[in-house]
């Protein structure tokens, strides 16, 4: 077996469609990651870091 991995980034808005994503895909979520981007408000989340994966036939 082989493992796929993938990593989607974007904004809080779009959470919970790279969520859906990963289960209508066959990835299972093993880290997800609050970001600090907006420079004017230091301690404002403003994006996110999925990290997923998935076995596949192959290697």
């Amino acid at each position: 077996m082989k493992i796929e991995r993938i990593i989607i980034t974007g904004s809080l808005d779009e959470y919970k469609n790279a969520h859906e994503y990963c289960q209508e895909n066959g990835f299972r979520i093993i880290q997800t990651n609050p970001c600090l981007t907006d420079k004017e408000h230091r301690n404002r989340i403003t994006s996110f870091e999925i990290v997923a994966e998935k076995e596949t036939e192959g290697g």
